[in-house]
């Protein structure tokens, strides 16, 4: 792995929780689930500390020196969310959605049926740079030294794109668009594939 890539511990959570909630700040999906008000950066920032706060004991988050980018990676097999988590993370998850809790419910679940079960892969859960090192190539960064450590197991790397924006920047590393994937209600996401 890359000399520019560092396993998060414990202490870069709130740093790494800000990170995510300034790179889905804009996303389409992201604010369906959580629409604009004064107090959104907060409950985003509260989402994103619950969740970070479980991967990163599994060893699944990954971050730059400056820790302006995070990425959570779940390696093959491990890519599902136990009840147990969903269960201790309730409060948290109807604290940040307030209204929109059967909305960002039925989202989560859908993603989750969608999901492949083959061929075992990686999975990009997550990845998202601070709005202020966009450009920077630290993004890029971090996901290549993750693509590495994929390559070197010879197993496929799968994610779900929620910004047609983003679409050209995991093409470039590799990603093909596999699915359009509409919803009931909501915008469309994206899954992709790096073979």
């Amino acid at each position: 792995m890359t000399d520019d890539i560092v396993r998060a511990t414990a202490s870069d959570v709130p740093a790494l929780a800000g990170v995510l909630a300034s790179a889905y700040a804009e996303d389409p999906v992201w604010s369906w689930l959580m629409p604009r008000d004064r107090d959104r950066d907060r409950r985003l920032r509260l989402l994103f500390t619950a969740h970070l706060s479980q991967q990163i004991p599994a060893g699944r988050v990954w971050t730059d020196e400056d820790r302006t980018v995070a990425a959570v990676w779940a390696e093959p097999g491990a890519w599902k969310l136990p009840a147990a988590y969903l269960l201790r993370n309730a409060g948290t998850l109807l604290r940040a959605s307030r209204a929109q809790l059967p909305r960002t419910a039925g989202r989560l679940l859908a993603l989750e049926h969608r999901h492949p079960a083959r061929p075992a892969h990686w999975y990009v859960e997550y990845i998202g740079t601070h709005a202020d090192a966009r450009g920077t190539g630290r993004g890029s960064a971090v996901l290549g030294g993750l693509l590495e450590r994929a390559d070197a197991d010879g197993r496929p790397v799968f994610l779900e794109s929620s910004n047609s924006r983003n679409l050209t920047f995991y093409r470039r590393h590799g990603f093909e668009v596999r699915e359009e994937m509409t919803f009931r209600s909501g915008p469309p996401m994206w899954s992709m594939w790096r073979r």
